[in-house]
């Protein structure tokens, strides 16, 4: 963990007027309290850095077997792959480039070598998925779209899906297209 158990657990504790107003406004305030409580500060060197050793350690043996045979099928098959996070973007770029994947994330600002504690892009939850989505492709190309999802930020984009799995309520099948 890049801090210290006490500084995580203070920055929760901080983030307690947060959490009573984003149940009530918008959850995005709450990241960027949570990400300015945190990362203000921190070098740009530092952040890539734990960013680098959290893809390589981490997010792998996070995943469902399931989750990575299938992100392996679509890769193979010559699909366009994107993952798309409310995750820093920083975090999964590490490890998607070397499966030459495309990732779409919540960014963080930095200036002048330090990370300033804000977002640079809106949180990638909810609409802005979609938003994001449609910035970087135009579907309008693809005969058929696939989208996994496993939390209430994903709903939106399975929607635009037209084979959606969320939470792995089933495996789909990957055939060969041509």
């Amino acid at each position: 963990m890049f801090f210290g158990k006490r500084r995580v657990a203070a920055a929760l504790i901080g983030l307690i007027p947060a959490v009573l107003s984003a149940l009530r406004f918008d959850r995005s305030f709450l990241k960027e309290t949570l990400v300015n409580n945190l990362w203000a500060g921190v070098p740009c060197e530092s952040y890539i850095s734990f960013a680098r050793k959290y893809a390589c350690h981490e997010i792998e043996k996070n995943l469902r077997p399931e989750a990575m045979r299938v992100f392996l099928s679509h890769i193979e098959h010559g699909d366009d792959v994107y993952i798309v996070t409310a995750s820093m973007k920083d975090w999964c770029e590490f490890w998607a480039e070397r499966y030459g994947v495309a990732v779409i994330g919540t960014e963080l600002e930095a200036a002048d070598g330090y990370l300033t504690g804000r977002l640079l892009t809106p949180n990638c939850w909810g609409k802005e998925k979609v938003t994001r989505i449609r910035a970087a492709a135009d579907l309008s190309k693809y005969s058929r779209i696939f989208a996994y999802g496993n939390s209430r930020g994903d709903k939106e984009m399975l929607s635009i899906a037209d084979e959606a799995v969320y939470r792995w309520d089933r495996v789909p099948e990957i055939e060969r297209r041509t």
